[in-house]
């Protein structure tokens, strides 16, 4: 297990220089396994490609947006995880102004992901890492069989990632 401090965040440019994200962890270099980040956007426009990497995405502050992929429509609203392939052409249009959204990036190859809103205080990871984030703006990563305790019960963003089985 290991607590990701806010100071230790770092700031990084959007790959289509449109604006720039705060990553939270990465996992593996250039061609990363598995990113966390939380994003501003000021301003509606194209989304970033990643081919090979499938999105997660939940709007964390704002009225929300909407996101076209592949020419279909999708509100997003806060709280409210939503998927994608980062293969599509994906354009966001803010609702009312500018929104925080956290954002769930896994390669294909690597494996699988899934992003949740949660109130827990205990979190047990099996053969995945997860990721919980604090609203307050801390974060813990939990490697495959760790265990994570809260006092009580809160409002958390889960990030699950689960490694494609090894072939012998």
């Amino acid at each position: 297990m290991r607590i990701i401090p806010k100071s230790d965040y770092r700031e990084t440019s959007w790959k289509n220089g449109g604006g720039s994200t705060t990553e939270i962890y990465l996992a593996g270099g250039d061609r990363f396994d598995w990113r966390v980040s939380i994003a501003t956007v000021s301003a509606s426009g194209p989304f970033s490609n990643f081919a090979g990497y499938d999105r997660h995405i939940m709007v964390l502050e704002g009225d929300g947006m909407s996101l076209e992929v592949d020419g279909k429509l999708r509100v997003l609203v806060p709280m409210t995880p939503f998927s994608f392939s980062g293969d599509s052409p994906a354009t966001g249009h803010l609702i009312n102004g500018p929104v925080r959204d956290f954002n769930l990036m896994v390669c294909r190859e690597f494996g699988v992901g899934r992003l949740s809103f949660v109130n827990e205080s205990r979190f047990v990871s099996g053969v995945s890492s997860l990721l919980v984030h604090h609203l307050k703006g801390h974060s813990v990563l939990l490697e495959p069989g760790d265990e994570f305790h809260l006092e009580a019960p809160e409002n958390v963003v889960l990030c699950e990632v689960t490694p494609h089985q090894q072939r012998g």
